[in-house]
């Protein structure tokens, strides 16, 4: 993933966000009158530009699950089923890339200037709450951004005109990692350990952290973040498995994109048939859908599962048709999960709390415990806790990098399309629209 390229020009996308970005936060007219100091100004406008960033998120999240999820083995296109793990293109691949430098370019605006902002209304400890959380958003971006694409340019103060950031290479994915590592150490000093589904929180930092070290391999961090998170009464496993997503913020959700009728969620669009108010663009692999209505091993998941009346399987997690199903980002059941793994994989394993933290899943969703003793070694656990995390998050935008950063994308993906035994193409294609933006935009090598 570590990619170099030459010169990047990123300025006609970033300076285009710019402006949106100063629209959709102050809603005011003419769009060129609005200079970058007026953004931010006082504590209100503080906290306006913080939620959109959130809208920011809410704009992309699902771009990105979609992109991911379609490189992946769980999901098809509904008119062309067949085509499981297809070869990617900068015209097929999506995954968000514009959508998330907006995010990230409006995270920005509040970082730069939030800190010299004059209002005695405005407290200290307002202030850290609202840098803390652009930190973590923007950290969320670039891991969204490196885990699909591999190393990117890394743009770390507003776009404030059409020049701003001309020039801006490509950093290595080591890079990239680095810089997240360092905004969530900032968010960790600046937040509060509460409990807030909806907003970010040091909860959510130790939970990103978990993944993200899970991403590194450092297994110690992984697991000690998960730990953090997992101790917290706040957060558990809900029953039913469907109570997490038929319900709202849960027990389950750690971090939770919610919606409502008046600010709707069109993803279960994509998911639903025609006759439950869908467009029917994308289904579960049918091999997929015999894993999830297998009793052994899916258990109460197959209630992600409605079949149609002409025998297709819809994705109803995201299937309310009023447009208020909420996006996972981060719930408690990849936080067993990423302890697992990481008490499987540490210098010294812990297969015994491995095997608890598994069977707490499994559990859960009704699922017999697993056949695993502590004796069965790292590899066995590896490949039990991958199964389980596929059954656990299917759509939720974590099996195609699970499969790359295990190593196995040669011979899952590659047993499917023998393209895929590349490694080039353990990172997606930065999309077509992009490139046309930016003439001096290079693309991943191999596309």
């Amino acid at each position: 993933m570590e990619l170099m390229m030459k010169k990047l020009n990123i300025t006609l996308i970033l300076a285009a966000l710019w402006l949106s970005s100063c629209s959709d936060l102050l809603n005011t007219e003419p769009e060129q009158n609005i200079s970058d100091e007026a953004v931010i100004v006082d504590e209100k406008s503080a906290n306006t530009a913080l939620v959109g960033v959130y809208d920011a998120l809410q704009g992309y999240a699902t771009s990105n699950i979609i992109g991911v999820d379609l490189a992946s083995d769980n999901v098809v296109n509904y008119n062309n089923q067949n085509n499981l793990v297809p070869d990617l293109t900068p015209n097929n691949a999506g995954g968000g890339f514009s959508a998330i430098y907006k995010m990230i370019n409006q995270a920005n605006f509040v970082i730069a200037l939030v800190p010299g902002v004059q209002d005695g209304f405005f407290t200290q400890e307002e202030r850290n709450q609202v840098l803390g959380e652009a930190y973590f958003l923007r950290a969320l971006g670039y891991l969204d951004l490196v885990k699909t694409y591999g190393g990117v340019q890394l743009v770390l103060a507003p776009a404030t005109g059409p020049d701003t950031h001309k020039g801006t290479k490509r950093s290595t994915a080591a890079e990239t990692y680095a810089q997240i590592g360092a905004d969530l150490d900032q968010a960790e000093q600046l937040l509060k350990e509460t409990v807030n589904r909806t907003r970010a929180t040091r909860f959510s930092v130790y939970a990103l952290k978990a993944r993200y070290f899970t991403y590194l391999q450092n297994w110690e961090q992984a697991e000690a973040n998960a730990s953090k998170v997992i101790a917290q009464a706040g957060f558990k496993l809900v029953k039913p498995y469907s109570a997490f997503f038929t319900g709202k913020t849960t027990e389950e959700s750690i971090f939770e994109l919610v919606y409502s009728t008046s600010d709707r969620n069109s993803f279960y669009t994509n998911w639903l048939s025609p006759a439950d108010g869908g467009r029917h663009d994308y289904i579960p692999a049918r091999e997929f859908v015999s894993q999830l209505l297998d009793p052994a091993r899916g258990g109460a998941r197959k209630s992600l599962l409605k079949q149609t009346a002409e025998g297709s399987w819809d994705l109803i997690q995201y299937g309310k048709p009023d447009g208020s199903s909420s996006v996972f980002i981060l719930r408690i059941a990849e936080q067993y999960l990423i302890r697992a793994e990481a008490r499987a994989n540490k210098a010294a394993p812990d297969f015994t709390g491995a095997l608890a933290d598994l069977n707490a899943i499994r559990s859960r969703s009704d699922v017999p415990a697993s056949p695993l003793t502590a004796a069965s070694g790292k590899e066995a656990f590896n490949l039990a806790i991958l199964e389980e995390r596929r059954l656990e998050l299917p759509f939720e935008g974590h099996r195609f990098v699970d499969v790359v950063r295990t190593g196995r994308s040669a011979s899952i993906f590659g047993a499917v399309n023998a393209n895929r035994k590349n490694q080039q193409f353990n990172v997606l294609p930065i999309p077509l629209t992009a490139i046309q933006t930016d003439g001096d935009l290079v693309q991943n090598p191999g596309y």
